[in-house]
């Protein structure tokens, strides 16, 4: 069993090198300020990409993204109106996602959820 802060580490180092391969261009990794935390701040297609990542070794207690609630959805928000006002993205167009990791024999298993926050 992976202690779970390497576990979300690995699956954040890996999530973003799965976005790189599909075209996203990393902007920051772990953004943090009072509100809360990003895990990855990503862009593509002339579009910001405020992404959580949530990884598991297993399906056991669910897929890894329903552990993402209401409460750190508003999280996820705040932080990102901050970042959005700190660096003048006023006028940008921008979406909420998130990355679902299966980590299984050592080999992460991705998948890519859309539209995390309407």
């Amino acid at each position: 069993m992976i202690p779970k802060k390497i576990l979300g580490k690995y699956g954040e180092k890996h999530a973003c090198k799965f976005l790189l391969g599909n075209g996203y261009k990393i902007i920051e990794n772990n953004y943090r300020c009072r509100y809360g935390e990003i895990d990855i701040i990503a862009f593509k297609d002339n579009i910001f990409y405020f992404i959580e990542v949530k990884t598991r070794q297993s399906k056991e207690f669910g897929e890894p993204e329903e552990s993402i609630d209401l409460p750190k959805l508003k999280k996820i928000c705040l932080a990102a109106q901050h970042y959005i006002s700190c660096k003048n993205l006023l006028e940008c167009d921008y979406r909420f996602d998130a990355i679902s990791v299966i980590v299984c024999n050592n080999k992460p298993a991705f998948k890519h959820i859309n539209n995390i926050i309407q």
